[in-house]
């Protein structure tokens, strides 16, 4: 049996890295092997490989527990979920399945022998919007590859029904083997109506029977101002059609925000960093900065020093669980120049020979060697 792969390994991560560089990782990776995209070889073993290995380290206990045990944490987990038919599926946890009894309670009964109606599969498709689509909100149209009821059927593979001739009727097919010990009884579903006790009567001709039709459906989704990297929303029954007419699942759209080439972002606050200039600091000013609703104005006090931070306040984005709008805050730069002109150094040198902080550090070297003095 071949050995499993380490999870930070397959990510091109060193060993506890964060969440954060987690997530980095597998959005880098994941539109790579996306295999609807993707030209290299074995592209959906990859993806699902990758998709794996996120799983388990972009939730905390999991990674918390894989970090200390690696993939022997696999075993004492709990129930991890279950892969639809490909890598696109979403993987769902217990909250999910008990969040939708129809489906957990067909699961056993396709496990124990008895057909009926199944919900499809969820889907899951991954979502990159710009920094100001996440602060402010906007609205998407996505391409997905869905499986949906036939329309001429409605999913059920054909017309009328009739009891199946192979278990007449009974879903399982049994059978007895004699041994030394005894006699054996073993049921199997019936391999003619999958479960179902019965079969239809005239097969569909569009579907020949399967019950589904494979298309790629334009959906608009609606991003919320607020959203974050990593964040999902959740459309009820835009996933796969399920088996013998059952319901549909639901779409998970993971959404991925682009980085900003001047703002980042903590929460619902975002931070930036402005230079200016050595009067400036020293002297003081209004300086316009950037925001996300436009220009807004700082005033830099005189003698302000290099790292210091300001806020702006109700500057920064929505956040989605309170409604509260976070703050800008702003760091400014001193910057030295690296070139000046001769009028700029001859000001500079007469501006050093009255400097009040060298004329300070000088005395301060020289109380110092005062005292090492004997």
């Amino acid at each position: 049996m071949p050995t499993k792969r380490d999870y930070y390994e397959i990510l091109g991560l060193s060993k506890g890295a964060s969440i954060d560089e987690v997530k980095r990782a597998y959005k880098k990776l994941a539109k790579k092997y996306h295999p609807d995209i993707s030209k290299e070889d074995n592209a959906e073993d990859k993806f699902k490989e990758v998709l794996e290995a996120y799983q388990g380290l972009s939730d905390p206990q999991k990674k918390a527990n894989y970090d200390r045990f690696g993939h022997a944490a696999e075993g004492f987990q709990g129930f991890q979920g279950f892969r639809g038919a490909n890598a696109r599926d979403f993987e769902f946890d217990m909250n999910d399945l008990f969040n939708n009894l129809g489906s957990f309670g067909d699961m056993f009964r396709g496990a124990f022998g008895q057909g009926g109606p199944r919900t499809g599969a969820s889907i899951r498709h991954d979502l990159n919007i710009s920094f100001e689509e996440a602060a402010f909100g906007t609205e998407k149209e996505i391409t997905i590859p869905r499986i949906e009821k036939c329309g001429k059927c409605d999913g059920f593979g054909g017309e009328g029904s009739k009891r199946c001739t192979r278990c007449n009727g009974a879903r399982v097919i049994r059978r007895e083997q004699r041994t030394p010990f005894g006699t054996f009884v073993t049921q199997t579903q019936c391999p003619e109506c999958k479960g179902k006790g019965t079969v239809v009567e005239k097969v569909c001709k569009k579907c020949s029977g399967k019950g589904i039709d494979r298309v790629k459906k334009k959906i608009n989704v609606k991003i919320p101002a607020g959203i974050d990297s990593g964040n999902h929303l959740r459309l009820a029954k835009m996933g796969n059609a399920g088996k013998d007419g059952g319901g549909y699942g639901d779409l998970y759209v993971v959404v991925f925000v682009d980085e900003h080439e001047v703002f980042k972002r903590d929460g619902a606050d975002i931070y930036a960093e402005i230079p200016i200039s050595f009067s400036e600091a020293v002297l003081g000013t209004k300086i316009d900065v950037p925001t996300l609703r436009g220009e807004g104005t700082i005033k830099i006090p005189g003698g302000t020093q290099t790292g210091t931070i300001f806020r702006l306040k109700d500057k920064g984005i929505k956040d989605l669980s309170t409604g509260r709008t976070g703050d800008e805050y702003v760091k400014v730069i001193v910057q030295v120049p690296k070139k000046v002109s001769k009028k700029e150094r001859d000001l500079i040198e007469g501006l050093a020979e009255e400097d009040s902080l060298k004329k300070e550090r000088k005395g301060f070297f020289e109380r110092i060697a005062k005292k090492f003095k004997h």
